[in-house]
């Protein structure tokens, strides 16, 4: 990329960092799922699958976003963090995914280890 090509682009990557700044307000004391998962000594993906399973989170079938099921939703366990990307036709794409707060965090941990509830749902073993 040209200098000329990096000013051009400059205005553009500004408003980006500002609105996910923006839309980021608020998480900073939130842990991403890939680092409580590390804490655990288990794989973010393998986190995922596993409270998908245990019905805490699931997939939006038209964006494929992870979300808090609605049993869930509401109770502080989690925030919502953007990520902004281009496409490949240079449209611009939001991104939404959740990060856990420390309420989640424990709940998520105590639910791994068996000392949490589930809302009684059965548990994929």
């Amino acid at each position: 990329m040209t200098t000329e090509e990096k000013k051009m682009m400059q205005p553009a990557q500004d408003y980006i960092r500002k609105l996910q700044q923006n839309r980021n307000a608020g998480t900073d004391d939130c842990m991403l799922s890939s680092d409580l998962a590390r804490e655990m000594g288990i794989t973010a993906p393998d986190l995922h699958h596993y409270l998908i399973d245990v019905g805490f989170l699931f997939r939006e079938r038209s964006t494929y976003e992870l979300k808090l099921s609605k049993d869930y939703a509401g109770l502080g366990y989690a925030k919502t963090r953007s990520h902004f990307r281009y496409s490949q036709k240079g449209e611009l794409i939001e991104t939404r995914f959740p990060v856990w707060t420390e309420k989640g965090q424990e709940y998520i941990k105590d639910l791994i280890q068996g000392k949490g509830t589930n809302k009684g749902k059965k548990v994929k073993k």
